[in-house]
C-alpha cells in the first residue's frame, strides 16, 4: 500500500510517526511523511520519504507572538493563535496538503490536520485514519475530557466531550466550509467531528493502556494501542542526536544527573528558567543534563554540574539519568517511564496538565503547572521522586509499557482497516 502520514505541529507531533512509518515500511508498504518543512532532515535521516507542508513550526514558536503565548500558558489562546496562523498561510498550506495527498492512496492524519485532510480525502475519495498522542477525545461515560476533570460521573463525562466538540466547530466552521466550497464539496451544517465520525474512520490513540485503559463503551473503530517508539536498531548511524560532543565523558564524571528538557514545546519565560537552574546548581550537588530543544537560551550558567545540549538520544541517555523534568508531552513521558525514570511534569497547556494529573494519581512523579513553578517547588519535587515508593511504582509501570506492543498493534490495525477497503472494491470485468 502507498500510505501518506500527515501531521502538523511540534517535534512531538512528528517523531511517533517516524516509528509508525518504519513499522509500515518493514511490512512492505510505501510510506510518506508530510510535516512542516523544518522536519525534513529528521525524517529523511531514517530513510523515509518526506513531503514538506508549508510553514516552519520552530520559527513560529520562537517568534515574538509564539513566545508571548508560551508565557500565558493558556490553551484557548494557544489554539486560537495556532488556527489563526493556519488561516494566514491557508493558500500555500492547503496547496502543499493537496500535493501530498495526491501522491498517496491512503491517509493517516493527526488531530491538528483534520479540517484540511478530511476535506481533501473526501474530494479525492481516499480512505482516512486518525491517530492521537493525547488523552482520548472520543466520548465515553467512563471519564471526562482531560481539561474538565472536576467531576466524574457518566452524564457529566459524556457532556464534557460534547461541549469541547461544539467549541471546536464554532471556532472552525467558517474555515472548514470555506475550504470545502473551494474543493466543490457541500458545506457542513453539522459539526465536522460528528460528520467524520458517522463514517466510522479508524481512530488510534497511541497511548499506553496501562495509563489510560480503553473505555468499554467505545465501538470497534476506536483503539488504544500503546505508545509508538522508534526501535534503537532502526536509528541511523548519523542520527544527529546520538552523541553530543563531551556528553559521555561528563556522564562518567559523577552521579546520575537529572534530565531536564522541554523539547519543541519551548519555555516562554527564559529568564525564569535560567534563575531556577542557577538556584539548583548553587544550592545542591545535583547534576543536570539540560536540553534546550527549540528554546533560545542565551545566558545559561557555566557550571561543572550542568551539561547543555539541544537534544539527546533518549534511548542512549535516559538509562544514565535518575529523574526527568519536562513539559509532559506523551512521547517524552513514554521514553521516561520506559527507562524507569520518575518524572516531574511542568505543564504549560493542551494535554500536558492531564498527563501531569495522571502521573500524580499513579504516584509516578510530581506535577507542577508552569505558573506555580519556582526553585523551591522544583527542589521539593526532585526530593519526592527519589523516594522508594515512587521508584517502585515507576519500575512496575515501566515494565508494563515495555511489554506493550504499541507499534505492532497500530500497524496491524491500520493494515486491517485499509486492506478492508481494497477488498471491498468491485472488480471490473
Amino acid at each position: 500500500m502507498n500510505i501518506g502520514i500527515f501531521t502538523y505541529g511540534t517535534r512531538g507531533d512528528v517523531q511517533p510517526y517516524i516509528a509508525l512509518a518504519l513499522g509500515l515500511m518493514e511490512n512492505g508498504h510505501q510510506v510518506l511523511i508530510a510535516a512542516p518543512e523544518n522536519f525534513k532532515e529528521l525524517v529523511e535521516s531514517f530513510g523515509i520519504t518526506f513531503h514538506p507542508l508549508y510553514g516552519n513550526a520552530e520559527e513560529g514558536m520562537n517568534a515574538a507572538e509564539g513566545q508571548g503565548l508560551l508565557q500565558t500558558a493558556n490553551t484557548i489562546k494557544l489554539m486560537k493563535c495556532f488556527f489563526s496562523l493556519m488561516h494566514e498561510i491557508r493558500v500555500p498550506l492547503r496547496k502543499s496538503f493537496i500535493e501530498g495527498i495526491s501522491k498517496v492512496d491512503f491517509i493517516i492524519a493527526n488531530a491538528a490536520t483534520v479540517p484540511i485532510t478530511s476535506a481533501i480525502a473526501e474530494k479525492q475519495n481516499k480512505k482516512l485514519a486518525f491517530t492521537y498522542f493525547m488523552p482520548p477525545v472520543i466520548p465515553t461515560t467512563e471519564f471526562p475530557l482531560g481539561d474538565f476533570d472536576f467531576l466524574n460521573f457518566p452524564l457529566y463525562n459524556k457532556l464534557t466531550y460534547k461541549l469541547a466538540h461544539l467549541f471546536f466547530w464554532r471556532f472552525l466552521k467558517s474555515e472548514v466550509n470555506g475550504f470545502r466550497q473551494e474543493l466543490g464539496l457541500p458545506i457542513l451544517k453539522e459539526n465536522l467531528l460528528a460528520y467524520v465520525g458517522r463514517q466510522k474512520p479508524l481512530d488510534l490513540h497511541c497511548l499506553s493502556p496501562s495509563l489510560i485503559p480503553q473505555p468499554k463503551d467505545w465501538d470497534d473503530s476506536h483503539k488504544i494501542t500503546g505508545f509508538l517508539t522508534v526501535p534503537e536498531r532502526q536509528k541511523p548511524n548519523d542520527f544527529p542526536e546520538e552523541n553530543p560532543h563531551g556528553l559521555d565523558e561528563w556522564l562518567q564524571q559523577g552521579d546520575k544527573p537529572i534530565y531536564m528538557g522541554f523539547g519543541s514545546n519551548g519555555v516562554g519565560n527564559i529568564e525564569k528558567f535560567t534563575n531556577i537552574l542557577n538556584s539548583i546548581l548553587n544550592e545542591t550537588d545535583e547534576r543536570i543534563l539540560f536540553c534546550t530543544g527549540w528554546s533560545l537560551f542565551k545566558n545559561l550558567p557555566e557550571h561543572k554540574n550542568l551539561f547543555v545540549t539541544k537534544y539527546v538520544n533518549h534511548g542512549a541517555v535516559l538509562p544514565k539519568c535518575k529523574a526527568g523534568v519536562f513539559h509532559g508531552g506523551a512521547g517524552t513521558l513514554a521514553a521516561m517511564l520506559r527507562h524507569n525514570l520518575p518524572v516531574i511534569i511542568i505543564s504549560f497547556y493542551t494535554d500536558q496538565p492531564t498527563w501531569g494529573k495522571i502521573v500524580e494519581r499513579r504516584n509516578l512523579g510530581v506535577h507542577i503547572p508552569v505558573k506555580k513553578l519556582d526553585a523551591n517547588r522544583l527542589l521539593s519535587a526532585i526530593t519526592k521522586v527519589q523516594t522508594r515508593e515512587v521508584k517502585d511504582q515507576v519500575a512496575i509501570m515501566g515494565q508494563k509499557i515495555r511489554n506493550e506492543k504499541g507499534l505492532e498493534n497500530a500497524v496491524n490495525e491500520i493494515e486491517r482497516y485499509f486492506l478492508a477497503t481494497i477488498n471491498t472494491v468491485p472488480i471490473e470485468i
